[in-house]
């Protein structure tokens, strides 16, 4: 009797999504006694897509996420798997605190506001960054009627009809554009936080359900907490930067596994069933393909295959993003940076969206003596050049923290249609998609496309694609 022949797949993109969904093939391949041969192709030269770190003379600076959500397990269970759990850093709690600017100066972010919603009464009632009026439409939450219904609204909807228009513009768009780099008038609900709809349907307020989360919430604050802004407490890093995790990733592909600086034109389907990768001067045939890929680019190689298909695939919206970094002395920066960041509303007129002081939210990432700043700029930033990009968000910084020295270090960091941007019906289209894919069996697509844009969900997505290909492949 002859040897079963090993299934052969393809994983076309080699960012943190292709890498879990090899690194789990193989995981489930020893597990079934039925190991892959897989290949996986990357336009560029290194493999990690969006995930870089950094490191010159003592700077270790993110160039792309630079935080894991902890509440969101996924990429830390992988990580504890390939033995780097030593490797996992939380962040400095003393630093745990934002900010956010208003007419020029940044403020604190009132001790318990998550996101768009106030967990704490008496830190939004005495805080600057809103008016009188502005803080008594908030509290008209508390008796404002739930919404009816289950349809989908945009994230600057939402907040502007349970807590008014004011905190909309003052604190959550500032701090959702943050995430997404786009406009919450434009970014749906449904797909990003729906708990905050379901608090609304269960409690008829958001004021009242934030209340009572940070109530039962423990020590460390996991529904709230006494940290300024964010739960800074769910964030989690590597000590060498993100990057720790997709070089591991890569060192353990297996033996010629990796195609880089190869650009995929299309994916067939074979009258034998089976999947035909074509590129540029070359092609072969896979039992199983997953497009781990941001949706403009799956467009254009499922065109040929379903032009329906890459037609909705099309509807998913995608930002630019990009970060400056810049390193100064201690001594030249007098603003004490006591904390994490700051956002910005886009009602200030400034360039960047946001920043982070590097070197306050996780230890070890400066020389003694010096502090690192990583400044987030949006689509606005792709009419400009790095030197002018540079120019911009010093003089922004300029502005809003007083620094006029020239850095000792800059870095800039663009990547063109790498942040998905969930339009309006979002989980609808994703729906749909998934519909037209059950056609195609054997071809699975993964990324931050679709359901969630963060690490740990890419982590997750890359491993149930690998999941469904084995399954496919073994009938």
């Amino acid at each position: 009797m002859s040897a079963r022949r090993s299934p052969e797949v393809a994983i076309v993109g080699g960012g943190i999504t292709g890498l879990s969904a090899v690194h789990r093939l193989m995981e489930l391949g020893c597990e079934r006694e039925a190991v892959p041969k897989v290949t996986l192709f990357d336009a560029a030269k290194r493999l990690g897509g969006v995930i870089g770190t950094m490191n010159r003379d003592g700077f270790l600076m993110e160039e792309g996420p630079d935080s894991l959500i902890t509440e969101k397990p996924w990429a830390l269970e992988l990580i504890e798997r390939l033995g780097m759990g030593d490797k996992i850093v939380g962040t400095q709690e003393k630093h745990r605190r934002s900010f956010i600017v208003r007419k020029g100066r940044l403020y604190p972010t009132p001790e318990g506001f998550h996101l768009m919603a106030p967990a704490r009464i008496w830190p939004l009632v005495t805080t600057p960054l809103m008016s009188p009026l502005g803080k008594l439409r908030v509290g008209l939450d508390l008796i404002l009627p739930r919404r009816k219904g289950d349809s989908d609204e945009t994230l600057g909807q939402f907040v502007q009809r349970r807590l008014g228009r004011e905190a909309y513009e003052a604190m959550a768009q500032p701090m959702i554009s943050a995430i997404y780099g786009g406009d919450p008038m434009r970014i749906s609900l449904l797909a990003t936080f729906p708990r905050f709809r379901e608090m609304e349907r269960r409690h008829g307020s958001l004021v009242l359900a934030m209340w009572l989360a940070a109530r039962k919430s423990t020590a460390a604050g996991k529904a709230g907490g006494r940290a300024s802004g964010a739960r800074y407490g769910m964030f989690a890093s590597l000590s060498g930067g993100l990057q720790e995790l997709t070089d591991e990733l890569a060192r353990r592909l297996p033996d010629s596994c990796a195609r880089t600086g190869v650009s995929i034109e299309s994916v067939l389907r074979t009258r034998g069933g089976r999947w035909t990768v074509t590129w540029d001067g070359g092609k072969a045939d896979f039992d199983g393909v997953i497009l781990a890929l941001p949706a403009p680019r799956a467009v254009e190689v499922l065109r040929p295959l379903d032009d329906d298909l890459a037609r909705r695939l099309s509807f998913i919206r995608y930002g630019t993003s990009a970060t400056v970094g810049v390193a100064y002395r201690q001594e030249d920066v007098d603003h004490h940076l006591d904390g994490f960041g700051f956002v910005v509303p886009a009602r200030e007129g400034l360039t960047m969206l946001g920043c982070t002081f590097a070197h306050r939210k996780y230890a070890g990432r400066v020389p003694d003596g010096y502090v690192m700043l990583r400044a987030f700029h949006g689509d606005r930033s792709d009419p400009l050049s790095d030197d002018d990009l540079v120019e911009a968000t010093r003089r922004d910084l300029g502005r809003l923290l007083g620094i006029t020295s020239k850095p000792l270090l800059t870095h800039v960091t663009r990547y063109h249609e790498s942040l998905p941007q969930y339009g309006l019906g979002h989980l609808d289209l994703v729906d749909e998609i998934d519909q037209r894919m059950t056609g195609y069996r054997g071809l699975v697509l993964a990324g931050n496309a679709y359901r969630g844009i963060g690490v740990p969900d890419c982590v997750r997505s890359g491993e149930n694609a690998a999941a469904a290909i084995m399954d496919a492949v073994a009938t």
